[in-house]
């Protein structure tokens, strides 16, 4: 087997595919080195994306993301009907301030906001969203009883309006955060899960056209190992050659066909099927050892009958009785 190295230039992933799916054609394609990051170029220009199979695995991850959005969607729901409820029972109780009131019911309900507030904060994007002047106002009830005091005598009931408004608007806000979930959605486990399937369908795809190269029956082997270098591809090239070497069997009748013929081939050498050409003996001799040429042509030199020379191939082929 004779081989062969060079090495190949390409501008980009797309010229090495095409190249190689030529060479595809009449070599047998055997790949080094780490391919995987052509197994897209290459599956493309070989014909065999799998375009079906990858549209169906999308579809159904939409679909995914679908159903997250709408339960993110209605979780938010619920959870802003029990914030309303329940902070619609705490209202007074966060502002009651006075000597009279019940200090541990306005300590729970102090608590309770402030843990709203805290959960607030840890969505950046939430709070973030979030004005000044709607933070402010809605942080009025944990200040001190003194300040408190000095809050309603200033604007007396319009305080808790103004808190209101403001537990109002977040909200809002808390809704309209629902509809960029999606891109939470996408960026999550969902999206990648649906990579990791995308990636096995496109591999699986690639190792069946690798076997396909690998197997197919052709005189010459091509070893490619490529590798990307500054935004081009060199590929390392090696070519194996097989040289086929033939044996004449000029001197030798046909092989027997038949059944007859291929168990009598199997019990006898294949010597015994050389028929001399002069005096017809079967597995003794050739026509170039035959000891009786010399006699048969020197007989048909001396004759003039009607056949002349042609009496020692009539010979050979008839017999001499």
């Amino acid at each position: 087997m004779n081989r062969t190295s060079y090495l190949e230039l390409f501008a980009d992933k797309n010229e090495f595919a095409k190249w190689v799916v030529v060479k595809a054609g009449s070599h047998l394609i055997q790949c080094h080195g780490d391919i995987k990051p052509y197994q897209e170029e290459l599956l493309k220009f070989a014909g065999r994306w799998p375009t079906e199979h990858l549209k169906k695995l999308k579809e159904t991850h939409e679909d995914d993301v679908k159903r997250a959005f709408e339960r993110v969607k209605d979780n938010t729901n619920e959870r802003i009907s029990t914030l309303r409820t329940q902070f619609a029972s705490i209202t007074d109780a966060l502002f009651s301030v006075n000597a009279q009131a019940n200090p541990s019911k306005r300590f729970a309900a102090v608590q309770t906001l402030r843990g709203f507030i805290h959960e607030l904060q840890e969505d950046d994007e939430l709070w973030a969203s979030i004005d000044s002047p709607t933070k402010f106002a809605l942080s009025l009830p944990l200040r001190k009883k003194h300040e408190m005091r000095q809050l309603l005598q200033l604007l007396g009931q319009n305080v808790k309006s103004v808190w209101s408004d403001a537990l109002q608007r977040v909200f809002m806000l808390m809704k309209e955060s629902v509809e960029t979930s999606t891109v939470h959605c996408r960026s999550s486990t969902l999206e990648e899960s649906y990579a990791l399937a995308r990636s096995e369908v496109i591999s699986k795809e690639f190792r069946a056209l690798l076997r396909k190269w690998g197997s197919r029956r052709a005189l010459r082997h091509l070893t490619i190992t490529p590798e990307i270098k500054n935004g081009k591809v060199h590929c390392q090239v090696e070519v194996s050659t097989k040289t086929t070497i033939f044996e004449s069997t000029r001197d030798g009748p046909a092989l027997p066909s038949g059944r007859f013929g291929s168990a009598l081939y199997g019990d006898a050498h294949r010597d015994a099927f050389i028929v001399c050409r002069h005096c017809r003996v079967l597995g003794k001799h050739s026509t170039w050892e035959c000891p009786y040429s010399a006699k048969v042509e020197s007989e048909d030199e001396e004759s003039d009958g009607v056949f002349g020379a042609n009496k020692c191939e009539l010979r050979r082929w008839f017999g001499q009785t």
